[in-house]
């Protein structure tokens, strides 16, 4: 998340550029922690202050200035500063009692992941449950009190229409778990599993381990962590760890050697275990690219055919079109293409020994596409008359911004002819794939993962 203040948020703060960036900071800490919970982690990877005049125009109605600073996310953030979302901080009064403003459901996206938050409150707390019920909204998550059958575990939740004053809601109600679930499935936590390369810090209090810290659980006052000093991030005198995956924090120990601590998520993907010695998890090995797992070869964990891809975009009743529908990837427009560039809006064309790793061409029976935000994708529908016989293909290329590979396109590692597979929308022979070589030397008995081990 990147955070962006606004001129008037300067002035508010006595133009002292550093108050304003320590506001920014505590923000996001406290956003952090609240969306710990949901097994999500807001990383801070930048904060922006608009010290000489706002770069948007900032209105009163919290539409136009919701427009005007996703347009702006757009057009320049995005591309300037990476970023999976952006949260604006204004103190300008927004009209009808408003304190925010967020589209419901587009995180991830390059048009529309972002909102609008008025510093309504001197209480720093007050205005970050604000943010993250903003960021809420671009979850997906509607306000609690639409649903009766929404359960709260205090008086009100953080998605409650209306919690503006002190003390400040901090937990999820079930329905705001629902819809991250939905998003979830929806496959709008795409971008989420790529860590940021910088963030902003190092920050004791951000949940986020850096550089001069043994351990990080957040702010102290939201912190229930037993081994970890929250106001000075060390570990406390009897503690040997506080955060790895291999830390008993109930003993504050290290786990036993052999202690599985990730397990295998697909069958592309390889176990870890604990070694005894270190509270983390080793790093993540899977099998080697472009291991044969039948339907498809190994790339990355994954292990996707192009019939898979088109249920995951369309539903079970998906189905790969016939080749004639990928032909149409030479022709480089909205029907088929080797990529789409969404800052000038071009189509690449696809070599003709290329087309069955462009844009996946399918059919279906279900209207609406099952992936992603509808609203945001540019769907393709074509039919296709060849020797009296009539093809449908259905293509979509789905918004996931701009650092996120678009799931409308053959996934890498399906089969694309004999002993090749699909590589960033290029048909290459399985070596392309396989990376460090595999000494080969266990009796076949092993198995070859991503090193060359």
């Amino acid at each position: 998340m990147i955070i962006v203040n606004d001129y008037k948020e300067f002035v508010k703060m006595k133009k002292n550029k550093e108050a304003v960036m320590d506001r920014s900071k505590e923000i996001a800490n406290i956003v952090n922690a609240l969306y710990a919970p949901l097994n999500i982690f807001v990383a801070l990877v930048g904060v922006i202050v608009w010290s000489e005049r706002d770069e948007i125009i900032v209105s009163s109605n919290g539409d136009t200035t919701l427009t005007n600073f996703l347009t702006y996310r757009k057009e320049h953030l995005a591309q300037e500063h990476p970023n999976d979302n952006a949260q604006l901080i204004t103190d300008t009064v927004l009209d009808s009692s408003v304190v925010g403003k967020a589209l419901k459901g587009p995180i991830c996206t390059h048009e529309y992941s972002g909102g609008v938050n008025m510093d309504h409150h001197e209480v720093v707390g007050v205005v970050a449950t604000t943010v993250a019920h903003e960021l809420g909204h671009n979850f997906g998550m509607e306000h609690d009190d639409k649903d009766v059958q929404c359960v709260c575990p205090e008086k009100r939740c953080i998605m409650a229409s209306a919690s503006t004053s002190p003390p400040s809601p901090s937990q999820w109600s079930s329905c705001s778990k629902h819809y991250v679930q939905l998003a979830f499935e929806q496959g709008m936590d795409h971008c989420l599993w790529n860590l940021p390369e910088d963030i902003v810090g190092p920050i004791c209090g951000n949940g986020f381990l850096e550089e001069g810290e043994q351990c990080d659980c957040g702010p102290p006052q939201m912190c229930n962590n037993q081994c970890c000093d929250a106001g000075t991030c060390t570990l406390k005198p009897h503690a040997d760890c506080a955060m790895g995956a291999c830390c008993d924090v109930s003993t504050c120990k290290v786990k036993k050697s052999a202690t599985l601590c990730r397990d295998s998520v697909t069958e592309c993907d390889l176990p870890e275990y604990c070694d005894g010695q270190s509270e983390f998890c080793p790093v993540d090995v899977y099998l080697q690219d472009g291991t044969d797992c039948g339907k498809a070869h190994c790339f990355r964990k994954q292990c996707k055919s192009h019939l898979d891809q088109c249920q995951v975009l369309w539903g079970p009743t998906g189905e790969v079109a016939d080749r004639q529908c990928f032909k149409q990837n030479e022709q480089g427009n909205g029907n088929g293409n080797c990529g789409y560039n969404r800052i000038n809006k071009t189509f690449s064309k696809c070599h003709r020994d290329d087309i069955m790793c462009g844009t996946l061409q399918c059919y279906h029976l279900n209207e609406r596409l099952e992936f992603g935000m509808e609203s945001a994708a540019i769907q393709g529908k074509l039919y296709i008359t060849d020797k009296d016989r009539s093809y449908t293909c259905r293509s979509v290329i789905v918004d996931l911004g701009l650092y996120t590979r678009d799931p409308g396109l053959s996934p890498n590692g399906a089969k694309c002819g004999t002993n090749k597979a699909c590589l960033n929308q290029k048909c290459v022979a399985l070596e392309k794939l396989y990376g460090a070589k595999c000494p080969y030397n266990c009796h076949n008995n092993g198995v070859c993962n991503n090193y060359g081990h």
